[in-house]
């Protein structure tokens, strides 16, 4: 048995019940990129369809609360983040609701926070929440 198929049946045999996201972090460079406003700073995030969430890094988060911003923390368990391209899952511990700007477009959504990124992730989670087709033939 792997790794993960023993850590998935301990979960199991303890009733724990685990939450598996994908992503697709090998392609991260040629995906498409938007500026995003959150509290007085601006972000530069990575549009990825292949994403089933949406994620900021951990040095963002960080950041995020050392300046003030006031955003809604959320209890999470038993969620794992597992890449595209098999690389070893790791453990998501935090979440957070925060409100942010695209242009002069005001939206609202949960972001898991990830040690293992470089760049924060817009998901297919936001695209679907708001109704929204990313146009690959316009810049």
């Amino acid at each position: 048995m792997e790794m993960s198929e023993v850590a998935e049946k301990n979960l199991l045999d303890n009733k724990a019940v685990v939450t598996t996201f994908f992503i697709n972090d090998e392609n991260m460079k040629n995906c498409p990129h938007i500026n995003i406003k959150i509290g007085n700073g601006n972000v530069k995030g990575v549009i990825d369809t292949g994403s089933e969430i949406s994620l900021i890094t951990e040095d963002l988060y960080a950041h995020l609360l050392s300046q003030g911003l006031e955003v809604l923390k959320l209890k999470l368990q038993s969620t794992v983040l597992v890449t595209a391209f098999g690389s070893r899952g790791r453990r998501i511990k935090k979440q957070m609701y925060i409100p942010f700007f695209i242009g002069d477009d005001c939206f609202e959504l949960v972001f898991l926070v990830s040690g293992q990124l470089i760049e924060s992730l817009i998901g297919a989670d936001f695209l679907q929440e708001y109704g929204l087709v990313v146009n690959s033939r316009t810049a």
